[in-house]
């Protein structure tokens, strides 16, 4: 089987989260869109595991980033997503397997990543634009990092959760996600290694 190796796009992303510091100047909720209000509730849902990230450990980090992201992602269609069409050869025990271990292992990489503040902040665009190929809409946000440096982070919204994060508007984390899977499947086992996989890199995020 081949090594999965795994891209850090949205480790990158998930450590920038832990310098947010809602940065919406004169913006009130009231004026962002449903998808774009989903994103501000997210951060929200985060904020208290953000602020005191350096004296936690990676374990309760873990434990206390996983229901905002588990309410604010579409982990299943994500997952089905990255497996690609290999999917509808699981088995239903395998699919919610892959399912499951996929959910572990995308909140152990943010809580591995997520450790301190950096006095950055976190700007959201209270509009969003539409996805024309599969439906959604894609909200904009900004990192403006302290030396002036901003960071684009978007998100792809569709029935009312996150399915893709776009770091530098354009770095698609579900492609990524797609060839690392597509790169395990290949290499035997089907869905039996590739939650092999996911769970041993899990725990490695977690020691």
């Amino acid at each position: 089987m081949k090594v999965f190796k795994l891209r850090r796009s949205l480790t990158r992303i998930a450590a920038m989260m832990a310098v947010v510091l809602f940065g919406y100047g004169p913006l009130r909720a009231e004026a962002l869109s449903p998808a774009a209000r989903h994103i501000e509730s997210y951060y929200q849902q985060l904020m208290p595991t953000l602020k005191q990230a350096g004296q936690l450990s990676v374990r309760e980090r873990d434990r206390r980033f996983t229901p905002a992201i588990s309410s604010a992602f579409d982990l299943g269609t994500m997952t089905r997503l990255a497996a690609g069409p290999a999917w509808t050869t699981f088995s239903g025990a395998q699919q919610a397997a892959v399912r499951e271990a996929f959910a572990r292992f995308l909140v152990a990489d943010y809580a591995h990543q997520v450790t301190d503040y950096s006095g950055e902040s976190f700007v959201v665009d209270p509009q969003t634009s539409a996805e024309s190929r599969g439906g959604g809409e894609i909200v904009k946000t900004q990192l403006i990092q302290p030396g002036g440096r901003n960071v684009t982070i978007n998100y792809l919204v569709r029935g009312g959760r996150v399915i893709d994060v776009y770091l530098n508007g354009t770095i698609s984390d579900l492609a990524t996600r797609r060839d690392e899977f597509a790169s395990i499947l290949a290499g035997g086992g089907g869905a039996d290694a590739l939650v092999k996989t996911l769970r041993e890199r899990t725990e490695s995020l977690l020691q």
